[in-house]
């Protein structure tokens, strides 16, 4: 979060930059050729409104919509490879102990080599004396997404250390969890056309995990 922050904060000093927040983008601006734009409203509803760009740069991440709207332009159909890692997390922020703030990262794996679900852990020292705590497994073992097992699951891990630390500290949240985890690369370049003014990077356009 402090580095999304801090990138924030710099890019939109000096005023030449405007941020919309809020906002849904809902189709491309232009046709097979060239994009000259995009179409945004408010989220939740409202009147659509027009945004004419000489760029147009598709960074929106793994939940990006650019293949259906490109087919709509006509271009495509968009070849994907699909692999799905079966891979869910489950995340919660604590509040670490006075004693224990600057306490280093903890991760614990599971072992490849037996038949069960891999169960995995992740500790992660962020800002304001606090730890981002992730429990992931494979298909089978999924994480909970509810607060009394949490920690349940941490315990089950191979080896104790992140379960003995959270029981030492404040949760600071509530648990979130995320299955959109499956690996997919949008094969781009084998279009018979691209349209001028347009880029996708990132996730909209090859997405991994795990990393």
């Amino acid at each position: 979060v402090l580095v999304d922050w801090t990138v924030r904060d710099q890019v939109l000093q000096g005023g030449r930059i405007t941020v919309l927040d809020g906002t849904e983008t809902l189709e491309l601006i232009g046709d097979g050729t060239r994009v000259t734009g995009v179409t945004v409203r408010p989220d939740g509803g409202g009147p659509a409104e027009r945004l004419e760009a000489d760029l147009v740069v598709d960074a929106t991440g793994r939940g990006s919509s650019l293949r259906p709207w490109l087919e709509r332009h006509g271009v495509g159909p968009v070849q994907q490879d699909l692999v799905d890692s079966g891979i869910m997390y489950a995340t919660r922020p604590f509040r670490a102990p006075v004693d224990l703030a600057d306490f280093p990262l903890v991760s614990v794996y599971g072992d490849h080599r037996r038949p069960d679900p891999g169960r995995n852990g992740l500790l992660f020292p962020v800002e304001g004396n606090r730890w981002l705590v992730t429990l992931s497994s494979t298909r089978g073992g999924e994480p909970p997404a509810d607060e009394d097992t949490f920690l349940d699951f941490a315990a089950g891990l191979r080896h104790p250390v992140i379960a003995d630390l959270l029981r030492l500290a404040e949760p600071d949240g509530p648990v979130r969890r995320s299955r959109t985890t499956s690996n997919r690369r949008l094969y781009f370049d084998r279009l018979a056309q691209w349209p001028d003014g347009l880029v996708a990077v990132g996730d909209a356009m090859t997405a991994f995990n795990p990393v």
